[in-house]
């Protein structure tokens, strides 16, 4: 597990903070596990870790704002530090054209921050095809947001509770980032529809749009409330 504090920006204050970042941890490291495809997780604070970036990695961020600059490097290392449990090197992790991380060849992974946490998971393509992580929270949307998020189908699920709502955008999030980098299929909340198991911690998709690969309606899905979180994983 990985507790790294240091920026003023996104301190540590009090021991349920540290007990978040733990959960979190061992949320995503369950649901890891669970996934049967050897994937690893690593937590961590958003802090200034650009030293620690490859040179490629340094000049990319380089004239970016502090903020961004914390985020990407924080990232990249968190990432790093989920494959070196796989005994594997990340080497560089820069971005491709549509920003998605470059992972090398035969791995797949993902990361996700929110209010300057940041979690990343990674696995061999061989045992995992397609991987996707999200990291929300889940007192942040509006009614505006929630209609927009979700499908006519999710309705009666939701009914207008915030948290749930914030359960699909997560695992909607988990999708798209999971499908995108093989496939660069774009779309809104309402393509997708989904099933949620609020008692097993997992989701099924009841719809997808025809613009989406068929196979993807077999995508598994996992997710985990912590605190004032939800982290949700995407594979298959």
């Amino acid at each position: 597990m990985c507790l790294l504090l240091g920026a003023r920006r996104y301190l540590l204050t009090s021991m349920s903070d540290i007990s978040s970042l733990r959960g979190l941890q061992a949320a995503v490291d369950g649901m890891a596990a669970g996934a049967a495809c050897a994937a690893s997780a690593s937590v961590m604070v958003v802090a200034d870790h650009a030293s620690e970036l490859s040179l490629a990695e340094q000049s990319l961020i380089a004239s970016w704002a502090t903020h961004r600059q914390h985020e990407f490097a924080t990232g990249r290392l968190c990432a790093r530090r989920a494959l070196a449990v796989l005994g594997l090197d990340g080497g560089n992790l820069l971005p491709d054209g549509d920003g998605v991380p470059q992972w090398p060849t035969g791995l797949v992974g993902s990361i996700s921050h929110s209010r300057g946490v940041v979690i990343a998971v990674a696995a061999r393509s061989a045992d995992c095809s397609l991987l996707g992580l999200d990291l929300e929270k889940t007192n942040r949307l509006r009614a505006a947001a929630i209609r927009k998020v979700v499908h006519p189908l999710e309705a009666d699920f939701v009914a207008g509770d915030q948290v749930k709502a914030s359960i699909l955008f997560s695992l909607k999030e988990a999708f798209y980032k999971a499908q995108f980098p093989r496939w660069r299929t774009t779309g809104n909340f309402h393509d997708l529809a989904l099933g949620v198991d609020m008692e097993a911690g997992s989701a099924q998709v009841v719809e997808i749009d025809a613009r989406f690969a068929p196979n993807l309606a077999q995508l598994r899905f996992g997710f985990r409330l912590v605190d004032d979180y939800v982290v949700s994983l995407c594979w298959g």
